[in-house]
């Protein structure tokens, strides 16, 4: 048998195949992104566009700055907001873990929310609902880790930035830097794809499914949606949402069992690659991935609990909206 007819070949390449569509789509919106930002770092911009989110971002404990690299993370992907902090990053006094880990939490609940909010939708979330959600869960999750970190004096030390750029020279200086920090972003999606199919393979997600399966049912997420979250869990909402698509339309989940698992995946999944992705950036795993599913699970108990009011509603607004 030749070495590429092997299933772990054909695997990696496959794993290697998608990673390598998965980071041209995203460079596509990334590349003018971290242009335009040393455009405005060059022309003394960025202070001056940061200055009205300084107010919100003061709440947060974060740099003005950072709103810039939010954005494009909000809007399009986490690789972009990663991507535009790493060029913002020179610019900036010296960033702690706490501030990074603030920072990621509210990414990692609200980030490419054009193309997930659409999601929601097509699975009969209502999709004004799901937006409102996630912005207001992210600032209230980023706040409520700030206030205990900086009560406590946790994680107070520098940030160790593994995707960190120098302070540059001039353009091509620059534009050497901004190459190689691309060329990590592209090993590391196909890395991710390549954890992401190991997962798969020695079936991770079925043991996380029985740790979590009880304790899903007690937020509203009957048996039958249990195992859509789980993938959604662990493999993200792309993945998760395709199983919760095709089992609604085929009837098998109650709108309560919709309402609750797409509200669940929105605050948290792709549990494991997302962290890993944030921890580049100095951020604390125990705050990333410990402190959001917690809160996760406490938004999910009081959705629950007012679904005989707030999940109705949203049920004729996704209605409405069809």
């Amino acid at each position: 048998m030749r070495l590429t007819d092997l299933p772990l070949f054909l695997a990696v390449r496959d794993c290697l195949t998608r990673g390598h569509r998965v980071a041209l789509g995203i460079f596509r919106f990334l590349i003018p992104i971290v242009i335009a930002v040393k455009v405005l770092e060059v022309s003394g911009l960025i202070p001056w566009l940061s200055m009205p989110m300084r107010p919100f971002m003061d709440i947060l404990g974060l740099p003005a700055e950072f709103c810039l690299a939010l954005l494009p993370g909000m809007l399009v992907s986490i690789f972009s907001g990663l991507m535009v902090l790493v060029s913002l990053l020179p610019q900036l006094p010296e960033i702690s873990v706490a501030q990074m880990t603030v920072f990621g939490v509210f990414l990692l609940i609200a980030h490419s929310l054009i193309l997930e909010i659409r999601i929601a939708g097509q699975c009969g979330a209502s999709m004004p609902f799901q937006l409102v959600l996630r912005v207001g869960s992210a600032f209230a999750a980023a706040l409520l880790l700030h206030l205990i970190l900086d009560g406590t004096g946790l994680l107070q030390g520098r940030a160790n930035v593994l995707l960190a750029a120098e302070p540059t020279a001039g353009i091509a200086e620059w534009s050497v830097q901004q190459f190689f920090n691309l060329v990590r972003m592209y090993v590391i999606i196909c890395l991710v794809m390549i954890l992401q199919k190991a997962l798969d393979t020695f079936r991770i997600s079925e043991c996380v499914g029985r740790l979590l399966g009880p304790l899903l049912r007690l937020l509203g997420i009957s048996s039958h949606a249990v195992s859509i979250v789980i993938i959604g869990f662990t493999m993200g909402i792309l993945y998760g949402s395709g199983s919760l698509i095709s089992s609604a339309q085929e009837n098998k989940l109650s709108d309560r069992d919709i309402f609750c698992s797409i509200s669940l995946l929105g605050l948290s999944h792709s549990l494991i690659e997302d962290t890993l992705l944030l921890s580049l950036i100095g951020a604390s795993l125990w705050g990333l991935l410990g402190f959001r599913i917690l809160f996760t699970l406490v938004i999910g108990a009081l959705l629950n609990a007012a679904w005989p009011v707030l999940g109705r509603y949203a049920v004729r607004m996704a209605q409405g909206e069809r």
